[in-house]
């Protein structure tokens, strides 16, 4: 996944995310929370994504999505059209889950990527911008370490 991720909870956060995207001209990605399949729904997910790349067609979005160990959602997120997804559960659901998403173009992840979670932030676009300015070159061209979510990191 490239680019500065960023965990989302609603599409102002998404929008936020965006617009400095475009204003930045970065590629960007779209983290639900952790087990949001489970709470806010893989086609809840899929539509927000789907609004958000509407609304901003000209930014390079990935989104992956949080589904726990809930095999079940995992599958009704790649019937959604999702092609990131994040599954922590069974080793041997996980490999068979990887085998269906690999054959539909999808991929299949253990583990979070760093991102910043934007959850109780007042002014979304100063601390998606002061995020992405704090970040080393090669942070904003791929995030694959273990999630990182420090709202103070920026304010």
């Amino acid at each position: 996944m490239a680019g500065p991720a960023f965990i989302v909870h609603s599409l102002e956060h998404l929008r936020a995310v965006l617009r400095v995207a475009a204003d930045a001209g970065l590629a960007v990605v779209a983290l639900s929370g952790p087990g949001a399949s489970g709470y806010a729904g893989p086609r809840w997910f899929a539509g927000l994504i789907a609004a958000g790349a509407a609304e901003f067609p000209n930014v390079e979005l990935t989104a992956a999505l949080d589904c726990g160990d809930r095999a079940g959602d995992a599958l009704v997120a790649l019937g959604a059209g999702l092609r990131h997804l994040i599954f922590t559960g069974n080793p041997e659901a996980a490999t068979r889950l990887s085998r269906i998403a690999a054959a539909q173009g999808a991929d299949i992840r253990d583990r979070r990527p760093e991102a910043f979670d934007l959850l109780d932030i007042k002014d979304l676009d100063r601390a998606v911008r002061n995020y992405c300015g704090n970040l080393p070159a090669l942070e904003r061209s791929s995030m694959q370490s273990p999630t990182k979510q420090s709202p103070e990191s920026a304010p």
